[in-house]
C-alpha cells in the first residue's frame, strides 16, 4: 500500500493529521461505526487505481484495492458485491466500487492538479441496486481533507445492497476545469474561462462588430411624420409607403403605439396621436384609427399625474402642433382641457428661450423639433442643415422640412434611414458617438472590458476622430454639442492616454453654472452625473474641472437629499444607486471590483429605456448578455478569490504572524485591497504577492520599534534587490525581531522568485523601471502616509489639498503620454496601489467591512434562492402530473437543463450553475 498524508484536515481544522500510513488507519472517534467511508486518492488515478476503505468494528484496518477498467464503454458497469465479499472477505453492505466515469474524471483532475472541493460540495452519486429496486444515495458529507484526497460519507444501514455503482458528476468540474499542466498544487495560477463565459464573449464580440451608425429602436411618432411625406409628382401617394405599413403592423393590443414593455403616458399619447394622423391622412385602416383615438381619450388625463422628468424631449413643442394637425383632419381632440392649456404654456416658455432670429442664424436644439413650429424661414434654415441632410439628426424634423421644402438632401437622409430600419425610423439617427462611448462605459463598469480590448481600441480611435475643441454630441459632424456626450467622451479619451483639453467645458458654463445644452428647460441628472465623473480625471491646474466637480457634486447631493434622482434622458434600474456610489466613494478610492460589484446590481440591461422625442432602447449599450457575462465572470473571479483567501490564511498561521500582533482582520483587509484592485484569475501570483507584502510590511512596521533593527532590515532588503544572498546569515531564533525579519525577507525572496518565474525577464525590466520611477515613488509615499496615519479611523473624510494635489499629479503622470520611458503597465500599477492606499485612508472600518463582505463573500443568494425555489416547485408539479420522474433522470443535470430550456424558459437561459444545481439537489432530497 502506497502511503499518503492528509495535509489539511478541513473538517476538524487539524493540520498535518496522519489518516493513512503504511496501510493502517489510526483509531479516530470521528468515524461512526454505522457509516461507510470512501477515500479517493486522486494522485493515484493516473495508474488507474482507486482506494476504497470500509469501516469494520472500531478500526478502518482493511482495504480493497481495485483496478479500474480503462475501457470508456464500461462507464456504468454494475459490480456484483457477492463475489467481492467472498474474495476479499468484506461485508457486501459496506463496499462500493468505482466506475469508469470516476476514473476518467479523476485522471483529468490529477493531471491538472485541480482542487475539486473548491468547485462543489456534492460531486458524486451512489446508485445502489437491491433485490427489489434501485436506490440513489447521496453522501451524507463530501469534503476535501487534504490535497489530493477526497472524503465521502454514505449511510447504507437502511439498504439491502446487492449491486452498486459510483457516478461522478463530471459537470461539477468540467465547467471550471484547470487545463494548464503547469499550475501549482492549489490550482490557482491560471484559471481558464469556462465554456459558458467563452460563449457569451463570442456573442458580445459579434454584437460589437455589428456597430454601424447605431442600433436603436424605431419611433412610431417619427415614422408617422415620415409617412406624411407625399410622393414627388404624385401628391395622392405616400413617398414612403413602408412607413404606413410599419404603423399598421405595430399597433399595440390596447390601441396605442409606443414602447410595448413600459407605459409612460406622454410617450403613448404622442405616438398614438401621430399614428392616427398618418393613417387618417391617407384614409387607411379606419378601425385602427378608431381604436387609437379611444385609447387617446381614455388616457389623456394621465399626463397630469406623471412625473414631468419623464416627459419626452420637446413634447411641449411637438404635441400642440399634432393637435392642430389632428383638428385639420377632423380628428376629434379636446379643446378646453386644463392639461392641454398647461402644455401650451410650457411651449411658450420654451420658445422664448431661443428668439426666432437666433433660430434662423445659428444651430440650436430647436432644429430637432421643427415640426412643432410654424412660420419658419426655410431659406435660412436650410443653411443649418447637417452634412447628412438631416435637421439635427431628427427624422420627424427632417420629414417636416421635406414636406415644406422638397429638399433633395433631406429626402436622401430619410430614404436611407427608412431602408436601414425596414420601414420605420428611430427618433434620432445616427447615434454613433453615443453608442461607442456608452458601450465602453457599460463594459468597463461591469468589469468585462478586458475581454474586448481590440473593440475598445477601435471605439476610442473612432471617438477621437470626431472630437472637437467645442465637444461632441450623440452623432458625428454636429454643430451642436452637449455636456453629456462631451463629458463621457472626454473621460474615455483621457483614460486611454489621448491629449484632450479640459477647456472644452468652458463652452458649457455660463454665469457660474454648467448647463447640458443651450436653451434647456431644466437640468438633467445624468448630464451632471457624467460631468462629475469627467471631473474625476482632472490634472493639476485644471480649474474648470475643479469648478465642474464642485457644481455637479452640489447639484447631485441636493437631488439625492430631496429624493429627486430622476432623469429626463433615461429610465434606468437604479440611477440613485449609481449617483450615491460616485458621491460616497471617490474615484481615487474606487477599487475595480468594488465598483463592478455595485454596478452589477444597478445595471438594468435591456430593461433600461432612454427618453428622446419618444422612448427608445439601445441594444448595444443596454444588453442582457453583457450582464449575464458580467455575473458569470464575477462569480468565477470570486470563487478564485475565496480559494486564495483560504490559502493566504494558511500562510498566515504557518508563518506565525499572529504572534507578532497581526490580526486576521488586518490580513483580510490587505487581501481585499489586492483582490479588489487586480482581480483577474490569471493574476493570482501578483495578487497574493501584493497581499503578503502589505501584510509583512504592516507587521514589521507595527512590531519593530528599534531604529537599529530597521536599519539592518533596510540594508538587507537593498542587498537582496541587488542580487546578494542573505540565506547564509545565522538568525537568532530567540530574538523575536530577528525572527520576524527572517520571515519577512524569506517571503519577499520567495515572492520575487515567483514573480520572476511568471514574467521571466520582462518582470525584471518592469522592476527596474519601477525602482527608477522615483517621482512616482515619492508621490506614492505621500499618499501612503495618509493611509498609515488613518490607523482604524477615517482620517480624510475631506481629503487635504496636498493629498488631492498629489493624486492629480499622479493621475496626470499615468494617463498622459510622456517621454519618461516608463511602461504603461508600470505607471498603471502606481495608480492602482495609490488608489488602494487612498481607499484605506478614506473609508471608515464599518464601510470597509461591508465592502469586504459584499465583494468577496456575498454571492447573490437572494436571486439564487428564487431561481432554485422556482425550479423545485416546477419539478414537483411535473412529478405530481407524472410528467417527470424524480429518480435517476432528475439527477441528470443535462436532462434538467434541456427540459427547462425547451419547455419552460427558452428565452431566459435557465441553465443552472454548478453551485445552484447542487443546492437544488440538496433541497430536493430534504423534501
Amino acid at each position: 500500500m502506497e502511503e499518503f498524508i492528509d495535509k489539511y484536515d478541513q473538517i476538524h481544522h487539524v493540520n498535518h493529521h496522519q489518516l493513512w500510513k503504511s496501510g493502517q488507519i489510526k483509531n479516530d472517534t470521528r468515524y461512526d461505526t454505522n457509516k461507510f467511508y470512501v477515500f479517493r486518492n486522486v494522485s493515484k488515478m493516473e495508474r488507474g487505481v482507486e482506494y476504497l476503505k470500509h469501516r469494520k468494528s472500531s478500526n478502518l484496518d482493511e482495504h480493497l484495492k481495485l483496478e479500474v477498467n480503462p475501457n470508456p464503454k464500461s462507464m456504468y458497469e454494475w459490480t456484483n458485491l457477492d463475489e467481492l465479499s467472498q474474495t476479499e472477505n468484506i461485508p457486501k453492505r459496506r463496499c462500493i466500487m468505482a466506475s469508469q466515469s470516476s476514473f476518467t474524471h479523476s485522471h483529468m483532475l490529477s493531471s491538472s492538479r485541480a482542487r475539486p472541493a473548491a468547485k462543489s460540495f456534492d460531486p458524486a452519486s451512489f446508485y445502489l441496486r437491491s433485490s427489489y429496486n434501485i436506490f440513489t444515495v447521496k453522501p451524507d458529507a463530501w469534503f476535501l481533507i487534504g490535497h489530493p484526497t477526497i472524503y465521502a460519507e454514505v449511510n447504507l444501514s437502511s439498504y439491502d445492497v446487492k449491486f452498486v455503482k459510483v457516478e461522478i458528476v463530471a459537470e461539477v468540474f468540467q465547467d471550471n476545469i484547470l487545463k494548464d499542466d503547469n499550475v501549482d498544487e492549489e490550482g490557482l495560477n491560471q484559471i481558464l474561462v469556462t465554456k459558458e463565459i467563452r460563449k457569451k464573449i463570442n456573442i458580445i464580440k459579434l454584437i460589437l462588430d455589428s456597430k454601424q451608425d447605431g442600433e436603436i429602436t424605431v419611433s412610431a411618432y417619427d415614422t408617422a411624420w415620415v409617412a406624411l411625406v407625399k410622393k414627388v409628382g404624385d401628391r395622392n401617394s405616400p413617398q414612403f409607403p413602408s412607413c404606413l405599413e410599419w404603423i399598421a403592423n405595430n399597433q399595440l393590443h390596447d390601441g396605442s403605439w409606443g414602447d410595448s414593455q413600459l407605459f409612460i403616458a406622454h410617450d403613448r399619447i404622442l405616438n398614438t396621436l401621430a399614428c392616427v394622423i398618418a393613417l387618417r391622412s391617407w384614409n387607411m385602416h379606419p378601425e385602427k384609427c378608431e381604436k387609437g383615438m379611444k385609447f387617446f381619450k381614455e388616457n389623456l388625463y394621465k399626463l397630469q399625474d406623471e412625473n414631468p422628468e419623464h416627459m419626452p424631449i420637446g413634447f411641449e413643442v411637438t404635441f400642440p402642433s399634432l393637435l392642430d394637425l389632428a383638428r385639420s383632419l377632423d380628428v376629434e381632440v379636446p379643446d378646453d382641457s386644463t392639461i392641454l392649456k398647461n402644455i401650451l404654456a410650457m411651449r411658450d416658455v420654451k420658445l422664448k428661450k431661443i428668439p426666432r432670429e437666433i433660430l434662423h442664424k445659428v444651430p440650436t436644439t430647436l432644429l430637432h423639433s421643427l415640426e412643432g413650429m410654424q412660420n419658419l424661414d426655410w431659406k435660412q434654415l436650410l443653411k443649418l442643415q447637417c452634412q447628412d441632410g438631416s435637421f439635427l439628426f431628427s427624422p420627424s424634423s427632417t420629414a417636416y422640412a421635406l414636406i415644406q421644402t422638397k429638399d433633395e438632401s433631406a429626402h436622401k437622409y430619410l430614404d436611407k434611414t427608412v431602408r436601414r430600419f425596414n420601414g420605420g425610423v428611430p427618433n434620432v439617427y445616427p447615434v454613433d458617438l453615443f453608442e461607442h462611448i456608452w458601450m465602453f462605459d457599460r463594459l468597463d463598469r461591469l468589469g468585462i472590458s478586458r475581454y474586448f480590448q481590440p473593440e475598445i481600441k477601435e471605439c476610442v480611435t473612432y471617438v477621437s476622430r470626431y472630437w472637437t475643441e467645442k465637444g461632441i454630441c450623440w452623432a458625428r459632424n454636429s454643430e451642436i454639442q452637449d455636456i453629456d456626450d462631451t463629458a463621457m467622451g472626454f473621460r474615455l479619451l483621457r483614460l486611454h492616454g489621448h491629449q484632450v483639453s479640459a477647456n472644452v467645458f468652458d463652452h458649457f458654463k455660463k454665469n457660474g453654472e454648467f448647463f447640458c445644452i443651450s436653451g434647456q428647460s431644466n437640468q438633467a441628472v445624468t448630464g451632471m452625473f457624467n460631468l462629475y465623473r469627467a471631473s474625476q480625471v482632472r490634472f493639476q491646474g485644471e480649474k474648470i474641472l475643479e469648478d465642474a466637480k464642485n457644481f455637479s457634486a452640489k447639484f447631485l447631493t441636493e437631488k439625492r437629499e430631496a429624493n429627486e434622482l430622476l432623469d429626463k434622458w433615461i429610465i434606468t434600474k437604479d440611477l440613485p444607486g449609481e449617483v450615491s456610489y460616485a458621491l460616497d466613494v471617490p474615484w481615487y478610492a474606487s477599487l475595480a471590483r468594488l465598483e463592478t460589484r455595485f454596478y452589477l446590481e444597478q445595471y438594468g440591461g435591456s430593461s433600461d429605456v432612454w427618453i428622446g422625442k419618444t422612448l427608445y432602447r439601445m441594444p448595444i449599450v443596454n444588453n442582457d448578455v453583457y450582464l449575464e457575462l458580467a455575473k458569470l465572470d464575477y462569480s468565477n473571479c470570486q470563487a478564485v478569490h475565496c480559494a486564495e483567501w483560504e490559502r493566504i490564511k494558511r500562510w498566515y498561521w504557518e508563518a506565525g504572524l499572529e504572534r507578532f500582533g497581526l490580526s486576521e482582520q488586518s490580513l483580510l483587509f490587505a487581501y481585499f485591497i489586492a483582490a479588489g484592485s487586480i482581480f483577474e484569475p490569471e493574476r493570482s501570483r501578483e495578487r497574493l504577492a501584493w497581499a503578503k507584502t502589505a501584510t509583512l510590511i504592516e507587521t514589521f512596521g507595527s512590531y519593530i520599534k528599534d531604529e537599529q533593527t530597521r536599519s539592518v532590515f533596510v540594508d538587507l532588503f537593498n542587498n537582496s534587490i541587488k542580487g546578494r544572498n542573505f540565506s547564509s546569515k545565522q538568525w537568532n531564533k530567540n530574538n523575536r525581531e530577528e525572527e520576524l525579519l527572517e520571515i519577512l525577507l524569506t517571503n519577499l525572496d520567495y515572492l520575487g522568485i515567483e514573480m520572476f518565474r511568471s514574467h521571466d525577464r520582462e518582470f525584471s525590466h518592469y522592476l527596474n523601471q519601477a525602482v527608477s520611477g522615483i517621482h512616482f515613488y515619492a508621490l506614492l509615499t505621500n499618499i501612503q502616509k495618509a493611509h498609515d496615519g488613518g490607523s482604524n479611523k477615517r482620517t480624510i473624510s475631506m481629503p487635504t489639498s496636498q493629498i488631492e494635489s498629489d493624486m492629480q499629479e499622479l493621475v496626470q503622470l499615468v494617463l498622459q503620454n510622456s517621454s519618461d520611458g516608463l511602461h504603461t503597465n508600470v505607471k498603471n500599477s502606481f495608480l492602482t496601489v495609490a488608489k488602494g492606499f487612498y481607499y484605506g485612508a478614506y473609508c471608515d472600518p464599518e464601510t470597509i467591512n461591508s465592502h469586504i463582505e459584499k465583494v468577496l463573500f456575498e454571492k447573490g443568494k437572494r436571486i439564487q434562492r428564487q431561481k432554485i425555489h422556482q425550479a423545485i416547485n416546477l419539478l414537483l408539479e411535473l412529478r405530481d402530473y407524472n410528467k417527470i420522474s424524480l429518480g435517476e433522470s432528475l439527477l441528470n443535470r443535462s436532462y434538467i437543463d434541456h427540459y427547462f430550456e425547451n419547455h419552460y424558459a427558452p428565452t431566459n437561459g435557465f441553465k443552472f450553475t454548478i453551485h445552484e444545481w447542487m443546492i437544488m439537489l440538496q433541497q430536493l432530497r430534504a423534501l
